[in-house]
């Protein structure tokens, strides 16, 4: 049995071998067959593809070989050069083909229309022509003489890059370089809490916070010489004395006929005469029937002659008071008997916080961002029935009309314009924008002509000088506007949020304004010009901090 088995594995084994070796060679032809097929067809493909499609695709692995070893046979006209940096700025980069760039076609850097590939750089540009400058002619300094005149001083400093001659020429305008130079001249602190309310009189600083009123002046010393600050160089203000002290909150106080109001925050509205010696200054009567907080005291325009009230020239005759208690109270300033009462048009209005008075109508302000409007003559121009409907005819302080700022608050009213002409109604806003209202003299359209919102938070106060308007906001910022394009032109950083502002005018015997040239310009203007302009002094700002700062800004600012 084992030699049949020795004698027939072998033969029956052969076979079986023969067999797999047939069935590995068929799945190799097969194979074989599978890939020539593959490679007949990547020919194909190959074959079909155009040469701007092989552009817009990556090189393979196999090319990328291929063109280094051409790049290396070529040598030195095949290596790569790289892209200028004033190419690669513009968005393109240089092509690096080894057939290179015939000399006679022109030199320029163009930009394929999609995505393209060289080499391994994928260049994404559109189409763009290297830009030829070429330098522009110097305007004439006649040009800047005409036109001067009518810009304002940021269009001036704007100017005064073109070269040099206009530079002098700019700096000769008073306003520009009063708006230059315009920089804190001191800078104190006046209370421990926030200044409420400031105006300057006679030199003197009165500042209205934590239930008291204090008076500033310069420091001087034993030779009557003004004292200035080593460290900064500001003026150095001292405390003179503190004339007022109240049970309540003091936050307004102003000045009317040689007299200092002040209107705290229980209802109360006192009276003090403003005597020469400010140690002399004393109480002389009160005003009491508000309920509620007191948030503005408006005094009427001085009479152009003798009052026919009380006989008095240049008189101020009337107060306006308005309160929290949704109630506008007239008194007479030299009786302090209340003349008047101005009560809400209805229940669901707001609280009275601002008035603004025109030489027509006076402008009261909300908490709900309306202004109500009344006339000062007894005239009504309503066409529905009311009060003066009625036999008696009109009565005065009828509202006739209300404008719509905003949803909130009413923070600020003024009435001015250029030249101190009532033509404009400036309105401040907690929201901090500022709409402008054109003042018509016959009727009640009158329409917001702008809105700016330049100011990060709510506006405190707002104040004109005689060509620029000044407002103030919580976001720490005082900002100068023109009068003529309503352009900023300056913005002052306080360091703190700014509760209440103040212009002091200053007088044409006083200030005279020194040009970048040296030469000394007069209230006239320039040194030629005779026109004289009523000029501003001084700026100041009481901050929340309990700090007061100074700025000089001017008599053309």
């Amino acid at each position: 049995k084992g030699v049949l088995g020795n004698m027939f594995g072998a033969s029956l084994a052969a076979p079986k071998t023969a067999l797999e070796e047939a069935k590995k060679a068929a799945a190799a032809a097969k194979k074989a067959a599978e890939e020539k097929a593959l490679g007949i067809e990547r020919e194909k493909q190959a074959a079909m593809e155009s040469e701007m499609e092989k552009l817009h695709r990556r090189m393979t692995s196999k090319e990328k070989k291929a063109l280094r070893k051409k790049r290396i046979a070529l040598g030195r006209p095949a290596e790569k050069l790289n892209t200028p940096k004033f190419v690669r700025r513009i968005g393109y980069v240089r092509c690096n083909c080894i057939l290179g760039v015939p000399n006679d076609e022109p030199k320029e850097w163009v930009a394929v229309p999609e995505t393209r590939y060289v080499g391994e750089t994928e260049v994404r540009a559109e189409f763009r022509r290297e830009t030829f400058y070429k330098k522009a002619m110097e305007p004439p300094e006649k040009v800047l003489a005409l036109v001067n005149r009518f810009l304002d001083a940021r269009s001036l400093g704007k100017a005064s890059m073109v070269n040099r001659s206009w530079r002098v020429m700019c700096e000769e305008q008073p306003h520009y370089f009063d708006l230059k130079h315009m920089e804190p001249f001191a800078n104190f602190e006046a209370h421990d809490g926030k200044v409420e309310s400031i105006f300057c009189y006679r030199d003197r600083i009165y500042t209205a916070g934590t239930k008291m009123v204090r008076v500033w002046g310069k420091a001087v010393d034993f030779n009557a010489k003004q004292v200035y600050e080593e460290d900064t160089g500001m003026e150095t203000y001292n405390l003179l004395h503190t004339p007022i002290r109240d049970t309540a909150l003091i936050p307004m106080i102003c000045k009317a006929n040689q007299s200092l109001y002040s209107a705290a925050s229980n209802g109360a509205v006192r009276e003090w005469v403003l005597a020469h010696n400010i140690k002399n200054i004393k109480f002389s009567g009160a005003m009491w029937e508000h309920s509620g907080w007191i948030n503005d005291i408006c005094c009427s325009a001085p009479t152009p002659g003798t009052c026919s009230m009380h006989g008095v020239v240049n008189h101020v005759c009337l107060l306006y008071t308005a309160s929290d208690d949704r109630c506008i109270y007239i008194w007479d300033s030299v009786s302090r008997k209340r003349m008047g009462k101005i009560q809400p048009p209805n229940k669901t209005c707001g609280t009275m916080r601002k008035m603004a008075l025109s030489d027509r109508h006076l402008f009261v302000g909300s908490s709900n961002g309306i202004i109500y409007i009344y006339p000062f003559e007894k005239t009504c121009e309503r066409p529905d029935r009311h009060e003066c409907s009625l036999e008696a005819g009109p009565k005065r302080f009828c509202l006739q009309h209300q404008l719509q700022h905003g949803q909130r608050a009413i923070t600020s009213l003024l009435v001015g314009g250029k030249n101190y002409a009532m033509l404009k109604l400036f309105s401040g806003s907690m929201d901090g924008t500022i709409a402008i209202f054109e003042l018509t003299a016959i009727g009640y359209e009158f329409e917001c002509v702008a809105i700016f919102d330049q100011h990060k938070a709510a506006i405190t106060a707002i104040c004109q000088s005689w060509s620029h308007l000044y407002t103030s906001s919580d976001d720490g910022d005082i900002r100068v506007w023109c009068l003529t394009t309503y352009g900023i032109q300056r913005n002052l950083h306080c360091g703190s949020r700014v509760k209440s502002i103040f212009i002091d005018e200053a007088h044409e015997d006083e200030e005279v304004t020194a040009s970048a040239s040296g030469q000394v310009v007069t209230m006239g203007g320039s040194i030629e010009d005779s026109d004289k302009e009523p000029p501003c002094g001084f700026l100041y700002a009481g901050l929340t901090n309990g700090y007061v700062q100074k700025w000089r800004i001017g008599q053309w600012v």
